[in-house]
């Protein structure tokens, strides 16, 4: 990922108390077409971590925050597609 977007996302997390997952899971939570979200947790620790994400967690702060950190979905899949998948 992009360090100046990974630092920005990881900030906003401590300044809420909270880990960069949890507001992940916490953005999806609050999207009102979603019913169910998946969590990738392999540990207790991110388990604990995944299931502190609630819709609340999400405000028009993080939504602003997310905006200006978006990139274009071809810009993404181009990039991603060209990831070395070991």
């Amino acid at each position: 990922g992009n360090p100046a977007v990974n630092e920005q996302v990881y900030q906003a997390a401590q300044e809420r108390g909270v880990g960069a997952d949890t507001l992940a899971i916490s953005a999806a939570l609050a999207q009102p077409w979603s019913d169910i979200v998946l969590s990738g947790a392999v540990t207790v620790e991110t388990l604990r971590s995944n299931l502190a994400a609630s819709p609340d967690r999400w405000d028009d702060e993080l939504a602003q925050l997310a905006a200006a950190l978006a990139r274009p979905a071809p810009e993404y899949w181009s990039e991603r597609s060209q990831r070395a998948w070991a």
